[in-house]
């Protein structure tokens, strides 16, 4: 897949995604996801927000999120 973030002006082929932290808050039961997406030549950064939840989360939900999430950024599948 290729993804396409409005903060680098490059297109991300293929990368390799890892959720690198998710910031809680349980006032409002929603999660900030940092993600860091890997290519051969570089690594990219990027915060997703959006999570929300009801009693709790674990992190298949997040990992499953995030999948969901990156298809807003998807340029060439």
């Amino acid at each position: 897949m290729t993804y396409k973030f409005e903060q680098f002006n490059v297109e991300i082929i293929n990368p390799t995604v890892e959720v690198i932290n998710v910031i809680d808050n349980i006032n409002t039961k929603t999660c900030n996801v940092d993600v860091l997406l890997t290519t051969d030549t570089a690594q990219f950064g990027v915060t997703l927000d959006g999570f929300t939840y009801l009693e709790t989360w674990d992190d298949a939900d997040i990992i499953n999120w995030v999948g969901i999430e990156l298809q807003n950024y998807v340029v060439n599948g």
